[in-house]
C-alpha cells in the first residue's frame, strides 16, 4: 500500500525521542554560512558555545597539513580560525554539528554510521566544489544540503530497524538502488521521510527541497520548486551523490552502480571534458577529506 503524507508526518511524530533533535547550534549555524558577508567573529560566538566543535577545530588546525612540521601547537581559538579561514572553519562546525545525529545508531553489514557519513561529507565536499566550478553561487548551501541529503535513512532505521535492513539487503542482492526497491515494493520512502524532518526541525527550506528532491531529475515533478535556483541547487546535489557513488566514497547503502545523468549534465552545461576535469579535482579534495573524517570518528 502506498505511503501518504499523513504517514510520514505520524512516523516523525512517532520518532520524537527516538531520532536525535536537531543539535542546538545547527539552526544558528546554518543561518550564518548562508551569508556571504559573514565574519570569523559570528562562528566564533558559535563554536564557544559546542565543546565538540571548538575541539575539533583544534584537532584539524593541528594536522600537518594546517600546523606544518617544527610548528608549536595551536592551542588558541583565535589563531586556529586565523589559520584555518573561514570557508573551512564553517564547515568543521557543520560538520560536528551533523555528525552528532549519527552518533549511537546501528546498522547492518558493512552499512555503518561512519561510513553513511563519510558518503554524506563527500556529496557535500562535492556538492560545494561542483557549485564553484559551475560558478554557482551557492556553494555554502550546496555543502549544507550534501551533508543532509540521506538524515530520511537514520530515521528509516529508528522507525523499522529490521525492515530498513531487509530493504537493503534485498537491494544488494539484486543489485539494484535502495531508492529503486523503495519505489517499487511501496516502501517507506527516505527522500519523503528527510523532507518531513527537515520541515520538522524548521530550518532552511532549502534543505527540506534538496531531501525531497534529491532522486527526481524531471524538473516538471517537483512540485512546489518554481525558483530556478532551487532547481539547480538539487540539481547539483543530485549529480554529486552519483558522483560519490561512482567513486565509492563511503557507503549510502547499497552496491547499485550508479549512472551519471546526462539529463543534469546538459542542464548544468557540463561536457565530457569538463566531467573529466571536474573528477580528479574532486578525488584530490576527497584526499585530503579522509584525514579530517578520520579525526572526526576518532573517540
Amino acid at each position: 500500500m502506498k505511503n501518504t503524507s499523513e504517514d510520514y508526518v505520524f512516523i516523525v511524530s512517532s520518532l520524537k525521542g527516538q531520532l536525535p533533535s536537531l543539535p542546538l547550534v545547527m539552526d544558528e549555524l546554518m543561518t550564518i554560512i548562508s551569508d556571504p558577508n559573514v565574519a570569523l567573529y559570528a562562528i566564533k560566538d558559535i563554536i564557544k558555545m559546542d565543546p565538540s566543535i571548538y575541539s575539533q577545530t583544534l584537532k584539524v588546525v593541528n594536522t600537518v597539513q594546517y600546523r606544518g612540521e617544527g610548528e608549536s601547537r595551536i592551542t588558541s581559538l583565535d589563531d586556529a580560525m586565523q589559520r584555518l579561514g573561514l570557508e573551512k572553519v564553517k564547515r568543521i562546525a557543520l560538520n560536528t554539528s551533523v555528525l552528532t545525529l549519527f552518533s549511537g545508531a546501528e546498522f547492518t553489514n558493512n552499512f555503518s554510521p561512519e561510513t553513511l557519513w563519510t558518503h554524506s561529507v563527500g556529496v557535500a565536499v562535492a556538492s560545494a566544489s561542483l557549485a564553484d566550478f559551475l560558478h554557482f553561487p551557492m556553494s555554502d548551501q550546496a555543502y549544507s544540503c550534501g551533508l543532509i541529503h540521506d538524515i530520511g535513512k537514520l530515521a528509516k532505521l529508528k522507525y523499522d530497524q529490521q525492515n530498513f535492513c531487509e530493504e537493503l539487503n534485498k537491494a544488494n542482492e539484486l543489485g539494484l538502488s535502495n531508492f529503486h526497491t523503495e519505489m517499487t515494493h511501496q516502501k517507506i520512502r527516505h527522500d519523503l521521510l528527510g523532507a518531513q524532518i527537515a520541515n520538522s526541525w524548521g530550518i532552511s527550506p532549502l534543505v527540506e527541497a534538496v531531501a525531497r528532491w534529491h532522486h527526481e531529475e524531471d524538473r516538471s515533478k517537483r512540485t512546489e520548486v518554481e525558483e530556478p535556483d532551487i532547481h539547480k541547487l538539487i540539481d547539483v546535489v543530485q549529480f554529486s551523490n552519483s558522483l560519490i557513488k561512482e567513486i565509492k566514497f563511503g557507503n549510502s547503502g547499497h552496491s547499485h552502480k550508479e549512472v551519471l545523468s546526462r539529463s543534469i549534465m546538459r542542464r548544468l552545461k557540463i561536457s565530457e571534458e569538463d566531467l573529466d576535469e571536474f573528477k580528479e579535482k574532486l578525488k584530490n579534495e576527497l584526499e585530503t577529506e579522509k584525514e579530517h573524517i578520520s579525526l572526526m570518528n576518532r573517540k
